[in-house]
């Protein structure tokens, strides 16, 4: 159970509902970027950062990729 409620997809900024959008036909959810449009600000920080990560991390994208697989098996989520 989340700790923090996740804002309904109609309580998000318009200016970051398509990110959220997103995120829900890419992955199933979109719990966790509900909960981040909490705070807009603080989203676009978070999408800026995990872009910059994406564009210029040194990790190779299929072990990128495993390591998320993994982490999400741990927590009981659905992938």
């Amino acid at each position: 159970m989340a700790r923090i409620e996740p804002l309904g997809i109609h309580e998000v900024d318009e200016e970051i509902r398509h990110l959220c959008e997103d995120a829900e036909r890419q992955t199933g959810t979109s719990a966790g970027p509900r909960t981040y449009a909490k705070s807009p600000a603080v989203f676009k920080a978070l999408t800026a950062f995990r872009g910059a990560l994406a564009r210029e991390g040194t990790i190779d994208p299929v072990l990128r990729e495993l390591v998320r697989i993994k982490i999400a098996g741990l927590n009981g989520c659905r992938y």
